[in-house]
């Protein structure tokens, strides 16, 4: 079995052709308070973006992957916050709205996971949830992520803040 595909879905490194498909999922407004994005990106901004990626996450503190089924990109797997040391990383997943509920989250999820434990050897994963999140909360639960804690008026909503739960994930 490879490290980051199964039978359909595979993980890649970011290709200029993706410009168009981060340009629609990172300008999607509704998703800015979980992202902290404050404007919306230009395509140029994706194309500098690739152009200039640092796929080394313990050298550049993060890793971007497509999250792809067949030769089509459904969404992106983050690792961020990685931390050399204490051998833990910080995920965040999308996957574009007209592919959301057909498993392709838990499979992307299963093989990040794969990757930071067999290759890059890390201890654990973390993830921000905002607690309205149902689906979010769903998938991490139900892959085997435990909540350790609740923070407080984390995430800027609106005109007010909402409460995220941080789920880990010992690997």
């Amino acid at each position: 079995m490879k490290l980051l595909s199964d039978t359909d879905v595979r993980l890649r490194a970011l290709e200029p052709a993706d410009v168009d498909a981060l340009y629609a999922w990172e300008n999607l407004s509704e998703l800015w308070n979980t992202s902290a994005t404050l404007a919306p990106y230009s395509r140029r901004n994706f194309q500098k973006y690739i152009e200039t990626y640092d796929a080394d996450p313990f050298g550049a503190g993060e890793l971007r992957l497509m999250v792809e089924c067949g030769s089509r990109p459904v969404g992106f797997v983050d690792l961020y916050g990685v931390e050399v040391l204490h051998r833990r990383a910080y995920i965040g997943i999308l996957i574009a709205p007209d592919m959301q509920r057909r498993g392709y989250a838990r499979r992307a999820l299963a093989l990040l996971e794969r990757y930071c434990s067999r290759h890059l050897q890390l201890h654990q994963l973390l993830a921000l949830v905002p607690v309205y999140n149902d689906a979010s909360l769903s998938l991490f639960a139900s892959c085997g992520y435990t909540r350790v804690a609740l923070l407080p008026d984390f995430i800027a909503v609106n005109r007010g803040f909402a409460d995220a739960a941080l789920m880990r994930k010992a690997l």
